[in-house]
């Protein structure tokens, strides 16, 4: 809808010019509901033709804002499929974050979970 809509022009806005305009982007994509987040970022490729998640990738780098915006840029759960895969990545888990994704979800949630996560990283969780 047009408040959708609303809220991709204003992500362009706050990445047009020299540098990003951090604030406003926050505001954009920060300030919306669980359900609009879900309808921006394939609204989003619909409008401009680019994933969200990598225009928030480099406009805002990797460091813990940016990558929080490409958390934000993406549905909620395959936001937890990608902090999955962190937590994972390297030398030694975190655990941690494992236990703050994974602990309280039923056994479907769960299954969505895997199912999710073998169909963006072609591995099993």
């Amino acid at each position: 809808g047009p408040e959708v809509d609303e809220i991709c022009n204003e992500i362009d806005a706050s990445c047009k010019g020299f540098g990003t305009n951090e604030k406003r982007l926050l505001k954009a994509m920060g300030s919306q509901s669980p359900e609009t987040r879900c309808k921006v970022p394939l609204r989003y490729k619909e409008l401009r033709g680019k994933e969200l998640k990598n225009v928030m990738k480099s406009e805002c780098g990797k460091r813990n804002f940016g990558t929080a915006l490409q958390f934000l840029a993406v549905s909620p759960i395959e936001a937890d499929c990608d902090m999955i895969k962190a937590a994972c990545k390297g030398v030694g888990t975190n655990e941690l974050l494992l236990f703050t994704i994974l602990c309280g979800r039923s056994n479907t949630e769960v299954e969505l979970l895997k199912k999710k996560y073998f169909e963006i990283h072609k591995a099993d969780l």
